[in-house]
């Protein structure tokens, strides 16, 4: 990229510090998203095929004023200088395109998605959180449309919700985070099926120990309506899904299998096997994710790949599959020309832009 020559006249015998070169904004390409030719296979699999909190034709339309995404956010210090008010008004610009996300979905054949969990930036914080009733219209038109198409919505609260923790004030945090998300889909009118989805957390030396204090904060902490929308999903350090089945089992509740942590972090348990199967009773949703190409160490398989060539081997025919791959909608479109799922011709080339 070039850069912008400029040239500093010293007018004293001390002379002023020298001026930051400027980079020129170069002007950005148009962003062209392919569905490559693939192989035709086939399949019994007649679930829902999902895909993660962003879509990439709509994030990258152009102008960038028009993109359309669920995640705009801010920092504490905006909040400080600009009031609750800066956040709030993120918030209902999410949720409103939401709106557009689940009618692309809908005109797309798609019928599953995760939602965002940057919807309402900083609703669950100690001092600037807020509730959701100033959104409640916009929540109910989003989720009302979501039904009407028989469209799932999930959410995944990030990391840091770890109930398991040593440390009150992360248990603290992580029921607050869990009740945001809670309140968020109750205000949508979401059914059960719309859960939220968290890892175990860190074993911090002792995983026995952890797993009893998941165990305490679900049954003596979490609000009734939140306890009813968690799940527990394996993953690919700390948590398989042989550690997580018995707790599920006893506290009533699912357990999301995640085909590719499960590659990496097996336990005891095999991928799942109709439900007859004892570790598939407690599934609700599977997860499929593939690592990238040439991958060998575990930091290299844990990262996520642009497509998933394939439909998991192991999959019962109506589990719910959540796509998680780079490429998001693209790679949820991608299997349904490879398996002839849905009728995707004409979408081998979509435009899109910054």
């Amino acid at each position: 990229m070039s850069k912008r020559k400029l040239t500093v006249v010293a007018t004293s015998p001390s002379p002023p510090p020298p001026l930051k070169k400027k980079r020129k904004t170069a002007a950005k390409r148009p962003v062209t998203y392919e569905i490559a030719p693939v192989p035709s296979l086939t399949t019994t699999y007649r679930g829902r095929l999902g895909y993660a909190c962003l879509n990439t034709v709509l994030r990258h339309q152009a102008p960038a004023s028009s993109a359309v995404f669920c995640s705009r956010t801010c920092r504490i210090a905006t909040l400080a200088k600009e009031g609750i008010a800066f956040a709030k008004n993120l918030g209902l610009q999410n949720a409103r395109d939401l709106i557009t996300l689940i009618k692309w979905n809908a005109q797309h054949g798609i019928r599953f998605m995760r939602v965002s969990s940057d919807m309402f930036p900083f609703a669950s914080h100690p001092v600037w959180g807020y509730d959701l009733a100033y959104a409640n219209d916009v929540l109910a038109e989003a989720g009302n449309l979501a039904n009407s198409l028989g469209h799932r919505l999930t959410t995944h609260p990030g990391q840091f919700t770890q109930l398991g923790s040593p440390n009150d004030k992360v248990i603290q945090a992580s029921i607050r985070e869990l009740t945001y998300h809670a309140e968020m889909l109750d205000r949508m009118r979401q059914g059960p099926d719309a859960v939220m989805i968290i890892h175990g957390g860190g074993v911090y030396g002792d995983k026995h120990a952890a797993l009893a204090r998941i165990r305490n904060s679900i049954t003596t902490r979490l609000p009734a309506h939140v306890r009813a929308r968690l799940v527990l999903e394996n993953d690919e350090l700390c948590y398989s899904a042989a550690d997580l089945l018995p707790l599920c089992e006893e506290l009533d509740v699912p357990l999301v299998f995640d085909y590719h942590h499960h590659d990496i972090n097996p336990g005891y348990i095999s991928a799942p096997t109709p439900p007859n199967d004892n570790e598939a009773a407690s599934a609700d949703t599977a997860a499929d994710t593939s690592p990238r190409p040439g991958a060998l160490t575990i930091p290299e398989r844990r990262a996520h790949a642009d497509r998933v060539a394939r439909l998991p081997e192991v999959i019962w025919d109506d589990v719910d599959l959540m796509i998680e791959a780079k490429d998001k909608e693209q790679a949820v479109l991608q299997l349904y020309r490879t398996y002839g799922l849905a009728g995707v011709d004409g979408l081998g080339a979509v435009d899109g832009g910054e």
